[in-house]
């Protein structure tokens, strides 16, 4: 789901003229959620899993109620989904995802896949690490350089590399 939300963000704004960014954000949502009940499938400590369960699920909720503050266009709505919970808390959220994806590397990696996922979680790491630092300097990651956030993407590669291995083991 996270992988077609630009296609499908492209499609629809093609097509329709505009619904790109809801597009992403429901995608986002449903992956979120989808990821949500998978975690448990991966061999890590229990508070790793609670951690990776927690943050990508309150992410989902945050991604949808984007998604449905862009449809109703409600003042108030895009305002809590976006200022509210979507500056601070999403990068938090983010970052606790990203160290759940740590955990599932060294106890569940193996091979290739393993090397994927240190390359995808490094990387992710690194661009969220940048967005940390840039408002002390005054800037935000979304003015600065908001192609990085792509980087966000490759943990979602790497685990559908491992999704396919598990599937052949």
């Amino acid at each position: 789901m996270f992988l077609s939300a630009l296609p499908l963000a492209v499609l629809c704004q093609t097509l329709a003229g505009n619904g790109g960014e809801t597009a992403i954000h429901f995608s986002f949502a449903l992956g979120s959620g989808l990821i949500c009940s998978a975690i448990p499938d991966f061999r890590t400590p229990i508070w790793a899993t609670w951690l990776g369960r927690l943050s990508i699920g309150l992410l989902a909720v945050i991604f949808a109620l984007q998604g449905i503050s862009e449809l109703a266009r409600n003042e108030l709505l895009t305002r809590v989904a976006f200022q509210g919970l979507g500056q601070q808390l999403e990068g938090w959220l983010l970052v606790g995802f990203l160290l759940w994806c740590v955990m599932a590397l060294v106890f569940d990696g193996h091979g290739r896949t393993r090397f994927l996922g240190l390359l995808a979680v490094s990387l992710a790491g690194a661009v969220r690490a940048y967005a940390f630092v840039l408002p002390l300097i005054g800037q935000s990651l979304e003015v600065t350089a908001p192609v990085l956030k792509l980087f966000y993407l490759l943990p979602f590669v790497w685990l559908l590399a491992e999704s396919r291995r598990s599937i052949s083991r």
